[in-house]
């Protein structure tokens, strides 16, 4: 009986069903599979059938219950737990089952990609996870799933969960092969090292029989079990007509293997005869535990963004009219007061409106140090309050809170591949066929010259010139990177940062929000009556009390008592009654308005930020000097990225004075005013033109343009939501020390993946020809081999360390 096409399984008698497939008929089992070749074929994708490397499941007839379920994904409330809004309409996480193949994960991205109102989807090949942006108004989405449904997989929403379980049992299943391998590799050397030493000089043949089949016995588990993983990808890649290091790997165990058992059964037991289980089990055990280091670092990285899941608590505390009360966190909305107590984490976005508080925002930022927040401030979700209670007005909800947009960045780095990895993948592909065509004419010479000898020498060929270092040292380094400068409050969001810091040459700076501390504070006072300065803070204080403008911030702090028939003219000031006695504060052209001629004269000093006066209305009584105060931390920041030998600029829209003064304290003499934002992407543009590679730092939605522009675009964390989206990194403590920090990372990152590349193609060009001469045996080439790959996965690691140079 024949097998159906799509599925393989056995055809029913009595049912018939073909199709014209790549110029041949096509029988098919069921009504099922062959509606969903139809659909591949007249898509024009009838290519998945040539490419793929398993049988697709065969699909299940579509009942009413399954499409009403399927359906209810389109409800809005049900979608507000996994669907969030995107530039392009809406974006949801799928979990794709069903999947076997490259050629499973292209077929569904390009059928869907034909579904009118799919604006991208991309499905990542180890996790099976789907990014799908889609617009609602177009396309429904269970009109996607259902189409999904069609090609024989399933679909729904990703579950952080069920990542993290399927990480522990890789881990689970990687520790068992280990210690098998292990446990089989120390019984095969109990045997084989005093055979190697010539300690069995004079023993009976029947004990090396003996010790050859318990060896033999003792190296087969690591062949069906511990090795697996290699002969399954070397088939995949095989399939797809992709050369990777799993290729020679596979073939060297299977040959030793199997060589190795032949001669146990069929020859006689001599010293001169060779048998490689030894080998073998060495060989697995080195690759596998090269391999679990690798998948730890993966998993630590992993790890590391589950426990920005876990940060928001799973309930919270509302006040209400009816008094505090608990709900589930996923029930908070815009709006609610949240009671967060001392010890308790803010579970989500809010604005603090009772109360003052330090919180630790070190899992966010990596800044250790508690950060006070006081009435007005805002706090985010997953931070923890450290003293006193207070009342949080909710202004994100948790879907759509700091933490949330910082996964969500996380995944969209993660989905992306370096191009320093795809060289390294690129390299090893090529030196994977260069060891086999090398092993091939090493193995006729010898064939010719010794054929006793050949099929050892071969075997050291392909063990010695393993291309572990090239496939896993690479993206170990970059993995160690990315987390460590999360850690450090460098958020990278595209895959390419690490590389455009190492080729960065300009850095442009914004001056306000990302030079200085985007407020204003006040630097100085001018008093000209005999007037206290606490006093006239005091009524400054009162008359900006009830204003949203900047300026009024700086004195709030000041705040004792309150102001009466307040009035406020837009661009000039304030003015009120304070104590019966009125007052005017603002420009000096304002609180002089009324004033007579001989109104006392005043200092006109330049100063670099803004001058606001206060008056009685008849004279003036104090000039209060505010400005930007400039980071802590930007002199020491630009200082490093000169001493790079990066040049800084600064664009800014601010006058000049305070431009040309921000410039000459920190050291920078390049610099321009007055900018606007098509003058700075001008700007960047001209750079450009000469050959440079530019960097944007900056944190308004007026810097979008530049952002985009630029080579590399770095967002502050108070940055708008708008521009951390639009940005390839975010700085999320606001330290631009941090910065030049993660320069010193990405050119650390980018000496060690330089010294692993120099190492493995060292090794490799001494041992060759060592190993095609015959000098080195199967045992020490696979020692050798293994000892290079666990040497540059090491070196990979120290890019976590704490010293970079």
């Amino acid at each position: 009986m024949s097998a159906c096409f799509h599925c393989g399984e056995t055809i029913p008698a009595g049912f018939t069903g073909h199709l014209e497939i790549q110029g041949e008929q096509r029988a098919f089992c069921c009504v099922g599979c062959m509606a969903i070749a139809e659909a591949i074929v007249s898509g024009g994708l009838q290519q998945f059938y040539k490419h793929r490397s398993a049988l697709s499941q065969k699909p299940d007839t579509f009942q009413s219950t399954e499409l009403n379920e399927l359906r209810l994904y389109d409800d809005a409330e049900l979608q507000q737990e996994f669907v969030r809004e995107h530039p392009d309409g809406q974006e949801a996480h799928l979990s794709i089952s069903g999947i076997t193949c490259a050629a499973c994960i292209w077929l569904i991205e390009k059928e869907l990609s034909r579904v009118a109102g799919v604006q991208h989807v991309h499905i990542n090949h180890t996790s099976h996870r789907a990014q799908l942006v889609w617009q609602q108004a177009t396309v429904p989405l269970s009109q996607i799933l259902m189409q999904i449904r069609r090609l024989g997989f399933q679909a729904r929403p990703y579950e952080e969960d069920a990542v993290r379980q399927a990480a522990h049992n890789e881990r689970r299943g990687a520790m068992f092969r280990l210690a098998l391998a292990g446990i089989a590799m120390m019984q095969n050397m109990m045997f084989s090292v005093p055979l190697y030493l010539g300690m069995y000089s004079g023993i009976d043949e029947d004990f090396i029989h003996l010790f050859r089949w318990v060896s033999m016995l003792m190296c087969t588990p690591v062949v069906l079990y511990s090795a697996q993983p290699f002969f399954r990808a070397a088939w995949r890649d095989l399939r797809n007509r992709h050369l990777t290091m799993d290729l020679p790997v596979s073939i060297a165990i299977l040959g030793a293997f199997l060589a190795s058992s032949y001669i146990t059964a069929f020859t006689p037991a001599t010293l001169e005869s060779d048998v490689y289980f030894d080998s073998v089990s060495m060989f697995t055990f080195f690759l596998l535990l090269g391999r679990f280091l690798e998948m730890q670092t993966r998993h630590r990285h992993l790890n590391s963004d589950g426990d920005l899941v876990q940060l928001l608590p799973v309930t919270a505390t509302v006040r209400d009219a009816q008094g505090d009360h608990s709900i589930p966190a996923h029930k908070i909305a815009v709006g609610d007061m949240l009671v967060v107590r001392q010890g308790q984490t803010a579970p989500a976005d809010g604005i603090v409106r009772d109360g003052q508080s330090h919180f630790d925002e070190s899992a966010l930022t990596g800044e250790y140090l508690p950060v006070l927040k006081r009435t007005g401030d805002r706090v985010s979700g997953g931070t923890a309050n450290v003293d006193n209670t207070v009342l949080i007005e909710v202004s994100h909800a948790p879907r759509e809170s700091r933490v949330a947009a910082i996964i969500r960045l996380l995944d969209q780095a993660q989905t992306e591949k370096p191009r320093t990895a795809l060289l390294a993948d690129k390299v090893a592909g090529y030196f994977v066929a260069g060891v086999l065509l090398t092993a091939l004419v090493v193995g006729a010479i010898w064939f010719w010259l010794d054929a006793s000898q050949a099929f050892k020498v071969v075997l050291s060929v392909l063990v010695v010139t393993c291309p572990c270092a090239l496939s896993l040292a690479t993206p170990t380094a970059l993995t160690a990177a990315n987390t460590r400068l999360r850690e450090a409050g460098f958020l990278i969001a595209r895959s390419h940062v690490i590389e455009a810091l190492n080729q960065c040459s300009d850095v442009i700076f914004d001056k306000t929000g990302t030079l200085t501390e985007g407020r204003l504070v006040l630097q100085h006072i001018d008093m000209y009556k005999q007037v206290d300065q606490t006093h006239a803070l005091a009524i400054a204080a009162a008359l900006e009390a009830e204003s949203a403008h900047p300026i009024a911030k700086a004195f709030a702090h000041y705040h004792e008592f309150d102001a009466d028939q307040i009035e406020s003219r837009i661009g000039a000031g304030v003015c009120g009654t304070v104590g019966g006695q009125h007052y005017r504060i603002g420009t000096r052209e304002f609180v002089l308005e009324n004033a007579p001629d001989e109104a006392s004269q005043q200092v006109t000093t330049p100063h670099a930020g803004a001058c606001v006066y206060l008056s009685d209305g008849e004279q003036i009584l104090a000039r209060f000097l505010l400005n930007d105060r400039v980071r802590d931390d930007a002199k020491h920041c630009v200082k490093a990225l000169q001493a790079r030998g990066i040049r800084v600029h600064i664009l800014s829209g601010d006058h000049a004075f305070s431009v040309r003064h921000m410039a000459v304290q920190l050291g920078i003499e390049s610099f321009r005013h007055g900018q606007s934002p098509e003058q700075k992407l001008a700007h960047v543009r001209e750079l450009e033109k000469d050959g440079a590679r530019v960097a944007m730092v900056g944190d308004g939605i007026n810097d979008l343009p530049v952002l985009s522009g630029a080579a590399l675009s770095i967002a502050m964390g108070a940055a708008s939501d708008l521009t951390r989206l639009k940005s390839d990194a975010i700085l999320l403590n606001n330290h631009l020390a941090t910065l030049s920090d993660a320069f010193d990372t990405a050119a650390c990152t980018r000496k060690i993946i330089r010294q692993n590349i120099t190492w493995a193609l060292t090794y490799n060009g001494i041992m060759l020809p060592l190993a095609a001469a015959a000098w080195v045996p199967p045992y020490f080439a696979a020692l050798g081999m293994s000892l290079s790959s666990l040497l540059v996965v090491m070196n990979s690691l120290r890019v976590k360390s704490k010293r970079t140079a």
